[in-house]
């Protein structure tokens, strides 16, 4: 998905035409259960609660997932590729919907951890910041994490997508800077609201993206046009 870092020096990936896309298909779904798993045990009380009324309720947060979310749809539309694979809305659907409830969960797990060890920490010795602690270190914790998650999963289960042309890959110096700005916005909606739905529903709409614009051959979705 595309709501995780962009890397300056990416790592190795395959020809497309060389990737396994039913392996790929295990990874993604042994990825969405492990982070369901820890959803249960460990997002309970966030998942339980419909808290995006809440969220809706701060004009300055809305304005702000709008605007980072608009800012790295139009940075990608620039820099991704399909190859000419022909869109198909089944696959894309099972897609965003699936990775936009798990990878959301596993971020907020990610930035669960975070925010209790740096609130936790801080509040020994100075209990007034470690609120501001907890958030700040949760949202490096998920910065850290998008980007792994980028490099050695997403970089090797899809197909070659990023563009190496010169003004692409000027524009790709350009992406990381945008997804932090991205993560800064979800981050404050798990911080202020305890919101994780509305993040859901973002990262659902950054996943139709990708599949809009990368078209991965996944979930039966053809690899290439068919001739005719």
């Amino acid at each position: 998905m595309d709501a995780e870092l962009d890397t300056a020096v990416a790592a190795p990936v395959a020809p497309a035409a060389s990737v396994d896309y039913k392996r790929a298909e295990r990874l993604m779904g042994a990825y969405w259960a492990i982070a369901a798993l820890g959803g249960l045990l460990f997002l309970r009380d966030w998942l339980a609660a419909w808290n995006v009324p809440d969220t809706l309720s701060r004009p300055g947060l809305v304005f702000y997932l709008i605007f980072t979310f608009a800012l790295s749809q139009i940075l990608y539309a620039f820099v991704a590729r399909n190859d000419g694979r022909p869109f198909a809305a089944g696959p894309a659907a099972l897609f965003a919907l699936g990775n936009g409830i798990a990878e959301t969960i596993a971020f907020a797990l990610v930035y669960r951890l975070g925010e209790v060890v740096g609130s936790w920490v801080v509040g020994l010795f100075a209990p007034e910041l470690a609120s501001v602690a907890g958030f700040v270190l949760g949202v490096a914790f998920f910065i850290v994490y998008g980007g792994l998650i980028h490099a050695m999963f997403w970089l090797r289960v899809l197909p070659p997508h990023l563009d190496n042309e010169p003004l692409s890959r000027r524009i790709r110096k350009l992406r990381p800077l945008a997804e932090i700005a991205l993560v800064l916005g979800w981050s404050l909606c798990f911080w202020l609201t305890r919101d994780i739905w509305i993040v859901v529903i973002f990262h659902v709409l950054v996943d139709i993206g990708l599949m809009l614009k990368v078209r991965p051959p996944i979930f039966g979705a053809p690899i290439r046009k068919k001739l005719v």
